[in-house]
């Protein structure tokens, strides 16, 4: 769902905060076209809209979608 565009979700940081993010995967979206790499099947990488800056999400952090 990523890749069609914006998406808030809620996730749980390596801290143990919850915190809830609008991003997406998709290069509509991201400034300057910048490719996202995805570099790990444990984390997805995504555009935080909010930060403006690109964030890693471990898979099993997502709390909802």
């Amino acid at each position: 769902m990523l890749d069609r565009g914006p998406m808030t979700f809620i996730f749980k940081k390596k801290d143990g905060d919850v915190r809830k993010m609008t991003a997406t995967t998709n290069n509509e979206w991201i400034p300057n076209k910048e490719k996202i790499q995805q570099r790990s099947d444990k984390a997805i990488t995504v555009y935080d809209l909010e930060k403006q800056d690109f964030r890693s999400v471990s898979v099993d952090a997502f709390v909802v979608a």
